[in-house]
């Protein structure tokens, strides 16, 4: 196996840092700038603790092709707070600063980005680590590639994601589809819980099995037939669901060991940037003299 590649999912570090930080971090022209140092800090601590040598982060712009085929999707969420806004451009430039691949691609979500760079990268023999704390990642597990919650320490493989969800990695966008997703605002089959869909799935084995297929002696929750007849009659509605729930491994965007490989920080460019950012601290922690070493 070639060296493993990192992939940080760089919005949910964002938000992470956002509402973790206090908010009397602020630049010298009193920008907050709470989430571009809580951010900043997970890329230096991966680069410190994994002396990466293939490394990206993945962004996003404000919509995606779902809310194209999907009023409803992510529509109970708020817009970002007005002064998380503007830092997020901040992220993307202390990201190529500091020398790490910083990729998105329009139409497409920070998650999509994730599972094209993973499946590329799996395909030539990488391994690969995702550093988030999404669960939606989980579907991209497989054989070389891992997700890491950093701010659990947890690693997960597939026996992990079958311990947590009650199916395979690949199943989760079907197990999605049934009972649905309150954060995403995706719709699931009334009277589908997650115990019922899991229970579905480890016979049925995918939605469209479940439309095709015969009912089985070996379902014994209540109202079974009613259930699947249900699911059947809704399979217009579990099919959108489940669209929703896929992540998209093919974005057209550019993801080779070249493009990805981590060249260290622009010392320059970082000194500028933490000036104006009003991180004095960091400044005097990042010894430019040996550009290898960054720490807090």
């Amino acid at each position: 196996m070639k060296k493993p590649v990192y992939i940080i999912d760089a919005m949910n570090y964002i938000f992470r840092a956002y509402y973790a930080l206090p908010d009397n971090i602020t630049s010298r022209d009193g920008m907050l700038t709470n989430a571009v140092l809580g951010y900043l800090r997970t890329l230096l601590r991966i680069i410190n603790e994994r002396k990466p040598e293939y490394m990206a982060a993945a962004f996003e712009q404000d919509t995606s092709f779902r809310n194209k085929i999907s009023a409803e999707y992510k529509a109970n969420r708020k817009q970002p707070p007005e002064d998380l806004q503007p830092q997020f451009d901040y992220c993307r430039k202390i990201t190529q600063a500091v020398g790490v691949a910083c990729l998105e691609a329009a139409d497409y979500e920070a998650d999509d980005v994730i599972g094209t760079i993973a499946h590329r990268m799996s395909e030539l023999g990488h391994s690969v680590v995702i550093v988030t704390g999404d669960k939606d990642m989980s579907q991209l597990v497989c054989d070389s590639v891992h997700v890491y919650d950093m701010g659990k320490q947890q690693w997960m493989d597939t026996a992990a994601v079958r311990e947590k969800f009650g199916v395979a990695p690949r199943q989760i966008p079907d197990l999605l589809a049934l009972h649905g997703d309150h954060v995403d605002n995706i719709r699931g089959v009334a009277g589908v819980g997650q115990k019922t869909a899991r229970e579905i799935l480890a016979v049925y084995g995918t939605v469209e099995d479940v439309a095709r297929g015969d009912l089985s002696a070996k379902l014994s929750f209540r109202r079974r037939d009613e259930i699947l007849r249900r699911i059947r009659e809704n399979m217009e509605t579990v099919r959108l669901s489940r669209q929703l729930a896929t992540i998209c491994c093919d974005v057209p965007l550019e993801a080779s060991p070249e493009v990805l490989r981590y060249r260290r920080g622009d010392h320059r460019v970082l000194r500028s940037l933490c000036t104006e950012l009003g991180f004095a601290e960091i400044m005097a922690d990042i010894p430019l003299a040996q550009p290898t070493l960054f720490s807090l």
